[in-house]
């Protein structure tokens, strides 16, 4: 978006001065300047807090059919205000609440997540500083989240024996790859059996393993009709998604850049000091949609027709329907060039319209390297808001949606800028810590300079502790790691994370990646009486998770929404159940579920604190 377009940062008093690209006039034209002006007229706002309500009689379940394609998408049901609002821009002096005091604590080894990712030939090449990323996902379907770490020469896997204990697993699950430079993966019911497989990434390597019987994997890349040489690809972010509503999830592969004998490995940044040399060095590799034939293997999608990638060097992938209309849209993170925001207009065909949504690049106009990208309602509008991480000394991003389909970044004024502008942050997951209702935000962070403070100066290191940032009403956020023990602000090499709640208890941990390091589980324990809700959700067609369905839960004048996808983070996916903290809620008057195949489904009086697993259309 043009450096004009509305700084979140900026005071109520001044103009808004908004360019509108030249192409905001064809497809989108008089919705979009309808609701630039809108922005304009508006002025500041805050996010409120509405007046909690409850009731309390038997669960009844409602069942529907989603309006025709050719009707508005903007129905009442999942569109809570058609109004567009202005930016959050109200200046808090926040205090973390008395109810709850926020805790997380270090319990990998404890815990049998033992693992440690060796350190790296110094200098590193751009190859060897990408780093790695982490997946949780139940493979047995036993209710406890089993974690697989993303390493070289092979993954290695933790079975979740039960209360968050683990045991390495990996020899006898098969999941030990091909021995190969593997950098990410995700989860996903490819062949509709009712168990999540697992896809592996990596430079110039791909690995599809297909889930057995929960404890055993093997590998079908080629029988899926895949290239285990990834088509000689770096690798980067994945994930599977049904995009075209016929019941199977379907498979998108972001790479990175051209690597190899002929690439400059190393740079001298200054006299005498060599390091890795970074992507612009490189041409980019562009990503890839493989459409999943419901035969148990994936066409690839011509990319002139679906991957409408501006510039390549693909780092991140973040699902989400835009515009409400049962087709799932998605975010791409490139590392130092705009971004792209896909919109899925059927078919297997997209339009990029990251430009004219205000999320192509930062409020200064200037491209984010967006390692890691992540979808929640953080102001509790109904709807769904982006958080980008970036370099250092460029702040990280948070773009609020304004309705119809348009973002503006409002990180200076949340004062995610100032929190996020001396680290490089890599994974990052919205998560509520301490259930109160307002997400919460976890960041991975970590330089890929091994000699960073010698390059940028003493105040850039390479290990950074990771970021821990508390809500405020939508209105601010706070670093909590300060607060927490040393385990907790240890320094790393942050790359990839994921969130689950490992134990059961109702409270959501973290899982991050340390590079050059021992793996990082944070148990959250923090001592809170706030209620909580989480969906388990299991669709009629083969996309038995039901990836893309959307769930809406309201009490009173509050709303939580969210669109179900575990991917998001640096090559990472997370626990693909939908969890929500609900603060003083004691039930849910409505919880509505759309679902991949369209169908609507609503329970009334939806109990809290427990994990309700909901099957389309049964009771």
């Amino acid at each position: 978006m043009p450096t004009e377009f509305l700084s979140a940062g900026a005071a109520c008093s001044m103009s808004c001065t908004l360019t509108v690209p030249n192409d905001a006039t064809t497809r989108w034209g008089f919705s979009a300047l309808y609701g630039l002006l809108l922005v304009v007229s508006a002025g500041c706002q805050s996010s409120s807090t509405p007046e909690i309500h409850s009731e309390s009689s038997p669960s009844k379940a409602v069942s529907g059919d989603l309006a025709p394609r050719d009707a508005s998408p903007f129905s009442a049901a999942f569109r809570p205000s058609e109004q567009v609002v202005a930016p959050v821009t109200q200046e808090v002096t926040p205090e973390i609440s008395a109810r709850a005091q926020l805790l997380f604590v270090d319990q990998a080894s404890e815990r049998g997540l033992k693992f440690v990712w060796p350190d790296q030939p110094k200098p590193m090449t751009a190859l060897e500083a990408f780093g790695a990323g982490c997946v949780v996902f139940d493979s047995d379907n036993d209710g406890w989240q089993d974690v697989l770490l993303i390493a070289n020469p092979t993954p290695a896997f933790f079975r979740n024996e039960g209360g968050g204990r683990f045991q390495d697993r990996t020899e006898e699950s098969g999941l030990q790859a091909t021995a190969g430079h593997w950098t990410g993966g995700s989860i996903g019911d490819y062949d509709g059996d009712g168990l999540l497989d697992v896809l592996l990434t990596g430079y110039q390597k791909l690995a599809l393993y297909k889930n057995l019987d929960g404890r055993r994997f093997r590998d079908e890349t080629t029988s899926a009709g895949l290239d285990p040489a990834n088509g000689g690809f770096w690798g980067a972010s994945s994930g599977f998604m049904d995009l075209d509503r016929d019941g199977w999830v379907d498979l998108v592969i972001l790479n990175y850049v051209v690597f190899g004998p002929e690439t400059k490995k190393y740079c001298e940044y200054a006299h005498g000091i060599v390091s890795g040399c970074g992507p612009r060095s490189d041409l980019p590799e562009f990503g890839q949609i493989w459409r999943n034939t419901g035969t148990s293997s994936f066409q690839l999608i011509p990319a002139e027709q679906a991957m409408k990638q501006t510039h390549g060097v693909g780092m991140v992938l973040a699902f989400t329907d835009l515009d409400d209309d049962g087709l799932m849209d998605f975010y791409i993170g490139n590392d130092g060039v705009a971004a792209d925001l896909l919109h899925n207009q059927g078919d297997f065909r997209f339009e990029n319209m990251a430009s004219i949504a205000g999320v192509a690049t930062s409020d200064n106009g200037r491209p984010l390297s967006a390692m890691s990208a992540d979808w929640a309602d953080f102001d509790r509008d109904g709807r769904l808001d982006l958080f980008v991480t970036n370099w250092f000394d460029l702040s990280s991003a948070l773009f609020q949606s304004l309705g119809n389909t348009l973002f503006v970044d409002c990180a200076k004024g949340t004062d995610i800028a100032r929190i996020t502008r001396n680290s490089l942050g890599f994974g990052s997951k919205w998560i509520d810590f301490d259930n109160d209702g307002w997400p919460d935000l976890l960041i991975a962070n970590g330089h890929v300079n091994h000699n960073s403070a010698e390059i940028y100066g003493s105040g850039v290191p390479y290990r950074q502790p990771v970021q821990l940032l508390w809500n405020h009403l939508g209105q601010q956020f706070i670093d909590i790691v300060p607060q927490l023990g040393v385990d907790v602000q240890r320094p790393l090499v942050g790359r990839g994370c994921a969130t689950a709640d490992f134990d059961q208890d109702g409270r959501v941990d973290l899982l991050v990646v340390d590079f050059e390091g021992p793996v990082m589980l944070l148990m959250n324990q923090t001592d809170s009486r706030s209620h909580w809700l989480k969906l388990d959700l299991h669709s009629s067609t083969p996309n038995r998770f039901a990836y893309g369905a959307r769930a809406v839960g309201k009490s009173g004048d509050r709303v939580w929404i969210a669109d179900l996808s575990p991917t998001s983070s640096f090559l990472s996916s997370s626990d693909p159940r939908i969890h929500w903290g609900l603060g003083d809620i004691t039930r849910l008057e409505t919880l509505t579920i759309r679902w991949p195949s369209g169908a609507i489904q609503t329970l009334e009086n939806v109990a809290v604190d427990q994990i309700l697993r909901i099957e389309e259309n049964r009771p």
